[in-house]
């Protein structure tokens, strides 16, 4: 009996090292509740705004670009999109002014590297968050991975039964 509690313990301990997945946490977001739209860079005295990018990017936090950067531009800066983002359906939340309600722009960066059409790319305005989602495909290879990996245990605890028992 002892030989199986040790041997279950070695292949928890194994198979647990194996499936662990790695955690993408943001950046420290620090507190910009004060801050203005606008910020005056230091270096080459651009007018920068602040935006927000979530997401399948390598990069994800908060960013402060120049006046005039588009889209992709922006997800260039954050790192690319990770080979698991949607590329079809990245969400740009217009942060609204004043009153005003926020709206969401989906827009398909795929059709615009398929294409060149620089004019599906729309141009970022401060305070926008950016959306880029995983595909649906990657939910069920995550899921299908946690099954494989309770089958592996029982299955080993399994044998070990059979084998202790003997």
């Amino acid at each position: 009996m002892k030989k199986g509690l040790i041997a279950l313990c070695l292949i928890v301990f194994i198979t647990t090292g194996f499936g662990q997945e790695t955690l993408r946490t943001q950046s420290d977001l620090t507190n910009r509740s004060n801050a203005s739209r606008y910020i005056l860079s230091a270096t080459n005295d651009a007018l920068l705004m602040t935006v927000k990018v979530w997401g399948e990017v390598k990069k994800p936090g908060l960013y402060d670009v120049p006046i005039g950067t588009d889209l992709v531009e922006l997800i260039s800066s954050a790192g690319g999109p990770t080979s698991m983002a949607k590329l079809t359906k990245i969400k740009v939340i217009h942060s609204s002014q004043k009153d005003e309600e926020n709206y969401v722009t989906t827009i398909d960066i795929k059709e615009f590297l398929d294409t060149g059409n620089s004019k599906l790319i729309p141009e970022i305005r401060p305070n926008d968050t950016i959306v880029v989602p995983i595909k649906p495909t990657q939910y069920i290879l995550t899921s299908l991975s946690w099954t494989q990996q309770l089958l592996s245990l029982f299955s080993a605890y399994a044998l070990i039964q059979y084998y202790t028992s003997r």
